[in-house]
């Protein structure tokens, strides 16, 4: 119920789906002239705000400054478990997986176990049934642990868990799966703007949390003087995953799930 509320609800709160539906309502209410003027200046107002370099870059390091970028200079773990939205998966068009920004969770976690940080690389994440694209076709963790086999890491030191379709089940089945060998203390590999919700997950399952976040979206250099002052689609993008990782902590937090 929780996975298809996030999905029906959820875009609901993007700033971009707000800004059209107050434009709508201006519409609506053309007659009523000052209310119609009122509305179309929120519509605009919203989409000037979130799509402002500072508005967005407050936001993102909101959530990336939480965790720190320790790069290999971490203490050794039983395992690297890296979670899922890392790859494109195969298509009737496209059959291999591509690699998007948030493949750097499995960069990462390549990395971690080549510098000999743990044994074992935990692949988690399923298919979303409410996804069409997903729904009956082979999960995303097989094709994340093929993709490390490809990158040459040894099937043994592969294992995966197939499905948890959110955060949460993330957590819990990777403990259902790791606690019994006694695998309690591991580094966990996920976006940055998304490891506060995760390691809050996985310290609620029982575990041992080292995070190590990947996919930063700050901190690559400064934009010039006109990417910081005119507004852009990035900055909404940006503005959206922040605010979506906010609204997850807060209802992560009611549910008693970190």
């Amino acid at each position: 119920m929780y996975n298809l509320a996030s999905k029906l609800l959820g875009p609901l709160f993007d700033p971009l789906t707000l800004a059209i539906l107050l434009a709508a309502c201006a519409l609506l209410a053309w007659k009523r002239r000052r209310l119609a003027l009122q509305l179309l200046i929120a519509s605009v107002g919203l989409l000037l705000l979130f799509t402002s370099s500072f508005v967005a870059g407050a936001l993102v390091h909101s959530l990336e400054d939480r965790y720190g970028d320790p790069g290999l200079d971490v203490p050794p773990a039983q395992a690297i478990v890296v979670l899922g939205g890392t790859i494109h998966m195969p298509s009737a068009r496209h059959h291999l997986t591509g690699l998007i920004d948030s493949s750097d969770r499995l960069l990462v976690a390549f990395r971690l176990y080549r510098a000999g940080k743990a044994p074992l690389i935990f692949c988690s994440g399923g298919n979303n049934p409410f996804i069409a694209s997903q729904a009956g076709k082979t999960p995303e963790a097989n094709w994340m642990a093929g993709l490390l086999e490809e990158w040459n890491i040894p099937p043994a030191a592969i294992e995966i868990e197939s499905g948890s379709i959110n955060t949460h089940e993330n957590a819990i089945r990777s403990y259902q799966a790791l606690a019994p060998r006694g695998i309690r203390r591991i580094l966990l590999v996920t976006s940055a703007m998304h490891m506060s919700r995760a390691a809050g997950a996985f310290r609620k399952a029982g575990f041992e949390v080292t995070a190590i976040p990947a996919d930063f979206r700050t901190g690559w250099g400064e934009a010039n003087v006109w990417e910081k002052l005119l507004p852009s689609a990035n900055n909404l993008v940006n503005s959206d995953a922040a605010l979506h990782e906010w609204l997850g902590c807060a209802v992560y937090r009611l549910r008693g799930w970190m």
